[in-house]
Order: structure tokens, then sequence, then C-alpha cells
């Protein structure tokens, strides 16, 4: 997928975005708007392969500068890779590759975008009821605790979830089992309720209450149903734009080596992804 309105020359930069399915990611778009933004001659195109060896061997056989890791890839990368920043060996995810002088090294830059998403959202002390155990799951338990916040799991595949109570503690539950007063905040980390299965929710309405925040990491789109019955209910919503834009920002700062976020770039950038 190329935007109409890229302009493609022998200096362009290729990066890509890896995953498989990749119908739902809007990191391309991102990107687009962030090199106009930034004058930087680049073009993130999607690459989707059940084999991830082979998308490794074709980020390294086509030198591709930057590549956006997503489902269901941000773990299996790691063994892959020439080497892991610390904070992405710490959570034991990688959303984000760099390519240095031929070397592989794996960032994440979904922990800056969760702690920007979740920035007027005080954690410590609250109970974070956390559905899903992937890769960004991983990453928002590591932020959950080092926040000093009581993070409550629930997965359908029990030892998912009993990897993230060793690493980061707290506890696993059903859903079925918990009522609204046990819930302080309601963490999405799954893909329920992404396009095209725009009419799921992965959480009960009787979970959710004004009292709480409900945080839904799906971005596409913007508005899933959990937010709207979480709004519906009073609960306070964040949506996952917010980390999706400023991972994203991250991921290309980790590239240039320049700091360019800024909260008027973000709202710039909230305003044209919503928009496309």
């Amino acid at each position: 997928m190329i935007l109409q309105n890229q302009m493609i020359n022998e200096k362009t930069q290729l990066n890509m975005v890896i995953g498989h399915p990749l119908l739902h990611t809007k990191s391309p778009v991102l990107h687009d708007v962030l090199y106009k933004e930034l004058g930087i001659n680049a073009v993130l195109l999607p690459f989707s392969n059940t084999d991830l060896k082979k998308l490794i061997s074709a980020i390294r056989a086509m030198s591709i500068n930057l590549t956006a890791v997503t489902m269901p890839f941000k773990q299996s990368i790691i063994p892959l890779l020439d080497s892991v920043d610390g904070t992405a060996s710490s959570v034991g995810a990688v959303n984000t590759v760099i390519n240095r002088d031929n070397k592989l090294i794996g960032y994440n830059t979904d922990i800056f975008g969760i702690e920007y998403a979740l920035r007027g959202t005080p954690l410590r002390g609250k109970n974070v009821l956390l559905i899903g155990a992937g890769g960004a799951a991983t990453a928002l338990a590591y932020v959950i605790k080092n926040n000093g916040g009581k993070c409550i799991y629930a997965n359908r595949a029990l030892k998912k979830a009993r990897r993230l109570q060793k690493l980061f503690g707290g506890k696993i539950a059903r859903i079925e089992n918990l009522s609204s007063k046990d819930i302080d905040i309601i963490i999405n980390a799954t893909p329920v309720g992404m396009h095209p299965d725009i009419k799921s929710s992965p959480v009960p309405i009787r979970l959710i209450d004004k009292h709480q925040t409900v945080f839904d990491l799906v971005y596409n789109p913007v508005q899933t149903k959990l937010i709207k019955e979480a709004r519906k209910n009073g609960a306070k919503t964040i949506s996952g734009i917010d980390m999706f834009i400023a991972q994203g920002i991250k991921q290309i700062e980790l590239w240039t080596g320049k700091k360019i976020i800024t909260p008027k770039l973000i709202g710039r950038l909230k305003k044209k992804i919503i928009k496309n």
C-alpha cells in the first residue's frame, strides 16, 4: 500500500511495518504524515507474512532503516535480532527495529506511548484489569508495576497470564468472577473491537462504572464499542490513538536521533490520523 500523495524517488528511504494480518494498521498513514511534517524523504510500507524469518531476511536484504513490529511478532522477533535495548529486554517485547550499520536492534516504544496515554491517570494503589497477555499487555504490566499499580490479569490462555504475573506481580482472575467495585482502571490489550470486528467488546458492560478509567489500545476505529459503552456508563475514557501516535513519534526519534515530540505535534497528528 502506497499512499497517493507519496512521491517516491531514488533517494527515498524505505521503512516497513510487519505483522499478520495488517488490515488494521494505520502505521503507514502516521509515518507518511510525520515524514512530511519533518521533511524526511521516506516511506513506510506494510509487509505481511506468517513466516517471521522471511520478513527478517527481507529487512536485512533490503537494508530497511526502521521496522515497526505489530501482532503477533512482538515477542517472537527477539531471538532473531542482533541486540535488544535494555527496556525492551525487561519487558520481553519489541515493537521497533532500527538498522544501525547492518545490525538489527530492537526497542519498545509502546512503553512511551502507554505512559503518554496514561499521563493524567494515577496508577499508584489502583486495581487495573488488564485484558490480554501479548506484547502490548506485557508493556502495560511493566508500566503499571513501575507506577505502583496492581494488575488483575484476564486472558483466555492462563499460561500467558501466569507469565505476566511471574514477571510483574498481581493476580489472575476470570471476568465473570469480577464486579465493577473491584476495578479502578480497565485496559484492553487485545484486538477485540478492532476493524472490521467493530461490534465486539472484550468487557461486559456490567463491569464498567463511572468511577473508572477505561483505556482501549485499539485505535481503528478510534471510538470502539468498549469506549462508547464506557462513556455511556460515565467512565473516563482513553482512546488507543493517543498511545499509537506517541509510540510512532518515538520510533522516528530512535531512527533519526532527533528530539521531535511536542504536544502541538501530537495534537496535529491526532486530527490528521482521525481524518484519514
